[in-house]
């Protein structure tokens, strides 16, 4: 990762503010992980026009100077982390401090105010955010790898899937599946949600069991290097009713509109109406209560959105999920999801899996995976 190139573009940005900052206090993990390339869980970054510093303790300072070798390391000893920074700024006669409002708790704030004296503290929204909306292909790559990791673990849990079996069940097994494909954690906790449930669009797994006429949301992400994935599926368990056919079809039919508009330039907004209309015209636009995309990186959720208020256009770079839903009680939900790229002209799809209506047979009460194409009515065993 260019590290070295990153701290100095937020410099030269810092500098492009004038006087209004003579540091900037950065103590958002992922802002830190961004600026730096330290990856463990007790730091703190001081950077102004001209200097860096890491301020971390004994336990990651050798992590710190492996890591981070364009920051001078500050260790901090017997002093609070903010009488450290304070004690930092009046050496370096920085008389006005900026810090990430989102981040820093009132009573760190409150602290780090009394060691202040006669300085300034001025909260910052958005500093490090702003550049990390734009992912370079460095970091593009390790969300394709780590998306990938999701698609293969998804495969191998289609075979587990069968009536009695606990949505539980079926998340352990796709959560172990990715770390034994080199995921080194999860973006969020898997949602596998069925039947009644898979009308609830953040339902959690639980101990409920997969029944025949189920349809069956997994939504799920791992984390590889650091950078996270995300996508969704929704799949049927033996014979689906007419209704529940037609509402993946609609469901399909919007996020596939919705990939054909994604590119560079784009604006947010626009994108939210476009699925929704397709919702409307259908008679169920108000099953659709969520976002239509949010960004995705160092974190699961990032900016910029797809959503009604953005009104921004998007940049190349941009990776971010497509996923429209419709939940529907006595029906069920159905939610796809990809993850892509916004690129000039259109978008890159991260995301492999197919999203025909997969619905999952059974025979002669043997376990049979048959992978039923809806709409191309393909069987493979």
């Amino acid at each position: 990762m260019q590290y070295e190139k990153r701290l100095k573009r937020f410099q030269a940005w810092l500098a492009e503010q004038g006087d209004e900052y003579d540091a900037v206090l950065i103590s958002d993990r992922s802002n830190i992980r961004y600026l730096s390339g330290f990856t463990g869980t007790f730091a703190y970054l001081v950077i102004s026009r001209d200097k860096a510093f890491i301020l971390t303790d004994s336990r990651y300072t050798m992590q710190a100077r492996q890591q981070c070798p364009h920051f001078t390391l500050e260790k901090l000893a017997r002093y609070t982390p903010p009488a450290s920074i304070a004690r930092l700024c009046e050496r370096e006669n920085w008389a006005v401090l900026a810090f990430e409002r989102h981040d820093l708790s009132f009573d760190f704030y409150d602290r780090l105010k009394s060691c202040f004296g006669r300085a300034n503290l001025i909260p910052l929204e958005q500093a490090v955010e702003q550049f990390r909306a734009v992912k370079d292909e460095e970091e593009i790559a390790l969300i394709r790898t780590a998306e990938h990791i999701g698609d293969a673990a998804f495969r191998q849990v289609l075979e587990l899937v069968r009536p009695g079996v606990t949505e539980r069940e079926l998340a352990f097994e796709l959560e172990l599946a990715m770390r034994r494909a080199g995921a080194s954690g999860l973006s969020f906790e898997t949602i596998v949600a069925s039947g009644v449930r898979s009308a609830m669009p953040h339902g959690v797994a639980s101990n409920k069991k997969i029944e025949r006429g189920d349809l069956v949301v997994f939504d799920f992400g791992c984390v590889y290097d650091g950078y996270c994935s995300d996508m969704t599926r929704t799949i049927g368990v033996g014979t689906l009713s007419e209704a529940q056919k037609d509402l993946y079809a609609l469901v399909l039919k919007a996020q596939q509109s919705a990939l054909a508009a994604a590119r560079a330039g784009v604006i947010g907004e626009k994108m939210q109406d476009l699925v929704q209309a397709v919702f409307d015209k259908a008679g169920f636009g108000s099953y659709f209560g969520h976002g239509l995309g949010h960004s995705v990186g160092l974190e699961i959720h990032e900016e910029p959105r797809f959503s009604r208020n953005v009104k921004e256009q998007l940049p190349a770079g941009t990776v971010i999920s497509v996923e429209p839903g419709l939940y529907v009680p006595g029906i069920g939900g159905v939610r796809i999801e990809d993850l892509v790229v916004l690129r000039e002209g259109g978008c890159e799809n991260l995301t492999t899996s197919p999203k025909e209506l997969l619905i999952v047979l059974w025979r002669l009460n043997i376990d049979i995976l048959g992978a039923l194409l809806y709409n191309k009515l393909d069987v493979i065993f």
